[in-house]
């Protein structure tokens, strides 16, 4: 078990895998480092891979500490220093849904800075449709119906996390699997004001503007049967960035796209880094 201590006191949980070229996975809102289960092996192969858990999740700090930096900008200083703690450059950096919202962050806040490639898994620059924007989460997640979820989580995060799991897989996933199984239990261990602080911070942002100034490439890899986003958020995403990238859609699957079809995306993700 390693930790590396932020800027303003925070104990941020890492691990390392293997050795080559820099490899950092970020997870998702109320996720955490173990998510990338299917990928650890089979990078740490070729890569120097990096998990680490955002505070306020997994294994990171969950204490005071962590009140004054539960939003993105200082998600983003987390990313930061973590590169620069272990000596980084070059790095390559895969994110899913609130890891790619902090990637965004990362961008607009560090320009890019270390990074040589990145990956966004499954996300939206701006998670609330209003009258002008429909790309929102599930196209149709407004304001009202923000409101309503972030009432249902400090009513019980028990609650709010049992509407949510679903929304991780693929249209009539079977919910006896021992995968969604394993997801909903590492959602119970979360608490329920850093999740909340979270949510709120993903959904008062809007990358759309940060989007044309990445010029490094991306790879996008979005759901084909997803309830949260799908092939249309990709395709945003891919003519508005300012570099090279490619879309990658995964038929079949949810939002945990890595997770419903592992083998599919650590391939597209191989080739991305070596092409």
């Amino acid at each position: 078990m390693a930790y590396f201590t932020t800027k303003d006191n925070c104990n941020i949980y890492y691990e390392e895998h293997g050795s080559g070229e820099p490899l950092i996975f970020i997870h998702g809102w109320s996720c955490n480092h173990k998510f990338f289960k299917y990928q650890v092996d089979e990078f740490a192969k070729n890569y120097r891979v990096i998990l680490y858990d955002f505070r306020g999740h997994g294994q990171s700090d969950r204490s005071e500490v962590t009140e004054r930096g539960m939003n993105l900008n200082r998600f983003a200083a987390d990313l930061h220093e973590l590169i620069e703690y272990l000596k980084l450059d070059q790095v390559y950096a895969v994110g899913w849904s609130m890891g790619t919202s902090t990637l965004l962050a990362y961008a607009r806040e560090f320009k890019c800075q270390y990074i040589k490639k990145m990956c966004f898994i499954d996300m939206t620059p701006k998670l609330l449709n209003d009258p002008e924007w429909k790309l929102g989460q599930s196209c149709t997640f407004d304001i009202v119906q923000n409101l309503q979820f972030m009432a249902a989580i400090a009513v019980s995060w028990e609650f709010a996390a049992k509407l949510f799991i679903p929304n991780v897989f693929a249209k009539d996933y079977d919910q006896e699997s021992d995968e969604f199984k394993w997801v909903a239990q590492q959602a119970l261990d979360n608490t329920p004001h850093c999740m909340m602080n979270m949510w709120i911070a993903m959904a008062i942002e809007d990358f759309r503007d940060v989007l044309p100034t990445i010029k490094i490439p991306v790879l996008l890899t979005y759901s084909g049967d997803g309830l949260l986003y799908g092939p249309s958020h990709g395709e945003y995403m891919k003519e508005h960035l300012g570099g090279e990238s490619r879309l990658v859609i995964f038929p079949g699957c949810g939002h945990g796209l890595f997770l419903e079809d592992p083998e599919k995306f650590n391939r597209e993700l191989k080739d991305f880094l070596k092409g």
